[in-house]
């Protein structure tokens, strides 16, 4: 399966934080049979494994979850308020389609009300609107129909605009960030499991990363890694945004971070990220600090601490239902990747 096919795969589970388990389920489908040791630890994270005996490890990282919503009241109306789970933006929730999880497998459809205009009261139909004023109608007419769903507090969810392709390089879904990484990692251990490193390699699928990098502070503990590369999307440029709040620009490769909000890399690790992006053939671009965080922020501190480093596909509109990416850019960060890991052992442990 190519790497287009295989996101195709990975962006259609619902997996908010805590709920990982198809998006899981999906990279076991994909790749478990290749792995020489498939690990899942307690708080959910998926580790597949080649050579886990032998050194130095290295570990590749790209995290399962995505932004979502969470059921904060179902009203005697049936009518839902929602919190934010992991950041979602409230401004793109009056309209949208939403998608429940009462559970793993079981999904309920919901749209987000909108108070009309012609009742709204003067001044504030142009307000952006505050959580509290946001309600999810699933049709179920009352509180005892939403239950009987299994809608109650606690239920998560997602927006969501479908995917696919968009012109002749675009590709748009809701949880590119990061199942891009993912579908990256899935892609390349494929691979690599035909003929593998002289070294052990585990590739890391994290959960909760979008509610403070927990899954994968946990897993960087259990795995005890030598080197780290944590593989993400990071904020692509925006129609009417100046140059300089673009943090990462479609269409230029992948964005190499040295520094952002949680970490500032090893300059080495920034060299050898460059220096695999010319071996591979393709055009890179460094990350503008200091926006955002990753999972590298977690996994650099575990321990005694990790040399880790973050290559990320610049992405636009993340954290809403179209995130968009360039194909382009997915390929020649996969390449880039790959070409890294030909370096990894030679860059393990601590500064030369």
């Amino acid at each position: 399966m190519d790497l287009i096919g295989i996101l195709e795969r990975l962006v259609t589970p619902v997996a908010p934080p805590g709920r990982e388990d198809e998006a899981r389920q999906a990279v076991l489908d994909l790749v478990g049979d290749c792995a020489h040791q498939v690990v899942v630890d307690p708080l959910g994270s998926l580790q597949l494994w080649l050579n886990p005996e032998a050194r130095p490890r290295v570990m590749l990282d790209a995290h399962l979850d995505e932004v979502g919503f969470i059921v904060q009241r179902v009203e005697d109306n049936g009518a839902l308020r929602v919190a934010s789970l992991g950041g979602l933006d409230q401004r793109l929730m009056p309209g949208s389609r939403v998608i429940l999880q009462p559970r793993p497998g079981a999904q309920v459809p919901g749209l987000v009300g909108l108070t009309p205009p012609h009742v709204e009261k003067p001044g504030e139909a142009e307000k952006s609107l505050p959580w509290e004023r946001l309600y999810i109608d699933t049709g179920l007419m009352d509180a005892a129909s939403a239950r009987a769903a299994g809608i109650e507090v606690g239920t998560p969810g997602v927006i969501d605009a479908g995917h696919g392709r968009l012109g002749a390089k675009g590709y748009y879904a809701r949880n590119l960030d990061d199942r891009a990484g993912c579908a990256i990692l899935v892609e390349l251990f494929l691979r690599l499991a035909q003929s593998p490193p002289p070294f052990a390699l585990c590739c890391n699928f994290s959960v909760a990363e979008e509610v403070g990098l927990r899954g994968a502070a946990a897993a960087a503990f259990g795995v005890a890694p030598d080197l780290a590369l944590c593989v993400e999307a990071t904020v692509g440029d925006t129609p009417g945004v100046e140059p300089a709040r673009h943090p990462a620009i479609l269409g230029q490769g992948p964005a190499i971070t040295v520094a952002d909000g949680r970490i500032v890399v090893p300059w080495r690790l920034v060299e050898s990220l460059e220096e695999a992006g010319r071996r591979a053939g393709v055009a890179w671009q460094r990350k503008l600090p200091p926006y955002g965080g990753t999972d590298a922020g977690a996994i650099h501190t575990s321990r005694a601490g990790v040399p880790t480093a973050v290559v990320s596909l610049p992405t636009r509109y993340i954290h809403s239902p179209v995130s968009l990416l360039n194909l382009d850019d997915l390929a020649a960060s996969a390449s880039l990747v790959a070409a890294w890991l030909e370096l990894a052992p030679g860059l393990a442990g601590g500064p030369a």
